[in-house]
């Protein structure tokens, strides 16, 4: 009886240890995690559907730690997209989210559209500008044959502020930096960092053998010396 209560308590205190050493999700925005976007399959609606103006999808991911799609749950959208949304998505792959430098399970919302129909009625969709390729930092620093450093900020350096500008950019064809976003950084290095990258050139990149838009991740560094 002792050795069966024993055993009872053994297991009790099992379990809750490893409720405890499991983490749970980290719930992370969208928008952060589209930044992470390596791979992405567009949806193709039903040939035979007319789509109005209901063409988005709502959906609830589960994303694990090696960045692949783990479970999709539908929160809104028009029934008949529904099932090409969640094909395509589960096929999309994200780079590892960290939490001080560590992978984490991740639970966020995405959002998947869908070209309207033409103004002619036949249910094909409008022609639309391709969305840029979101490829790895990492695999477009290989690719940088001109660079420009930035210009460090008068004010900046008087008020011994340092630290890394991060931008989300967009490259042309031609290998161009076309625009730029910011995505973290003080407010008193930004202006240098966005000038300095808009001179940045790439040699284009290539998706199923067409030269495609490209958007990715880039740093600016600014350390004053002795720092």
């Amino acid at each position: 009886m002792i050795r069966r209560f024993v055993c009872l308590l053994l297991a009790s205190f099992t379990s809750v240890v490893a409720a405890q050493i499991t983490p749970s999700p980290v719930t992370v925005p969208e928008e952060t995690m589209r930044r992470l976007l390596i791979h992405r399959v567009k949806p193709i609606p039903p040939g035979n559907l007319r789509i109005g103006t209901e063409n988005v999808v709502m959906l609830k991911a589960t994303i694990d730690k090696s960045g692949n799609v783990e479970k999709l749950q539908m929160l809104s959208g028009y029934p008949m997209l529904v099932p090409t949304a969640l094909e395509a998505v589960k096929q999309w792959k994200y780079r590892p989210y960290e939490v001080n430098g560590i992978p984490r399970v991740v639970e966020t919302t995405i959002r998947v559209e869908f070209s309207k129909a033409s103004e002619g009625g036949t249910g094909t969709p409008a022609p639309q500008a391709e969305a840029p390729v979101l490829v790895t930092a990492e695999d477009m620093r290989d690719r940088l044959v001109y660079k420009v450093a930035p210009v460090y900020p008068p004010l900046a350096r008087q008020a011994r502020i340092q630290g890394t500008v991060i931008l989300s950019i967009i490259i042309n064809k031609l290998g161009e930096v076309r625009d730029t976003q910011l995505v973290n950084g003080h407010p008193m290095l930004v202006p240098a960092a966005v000038e300095a990258v808009k001179k940045w050139r790439y040699i284009p990149y290539e998706s199923d053998g067409e030269t495609v838009e490209v958007q990715t991740d880039v740093q600016v560094i600014f350390r004053l010396p002795g720092a």
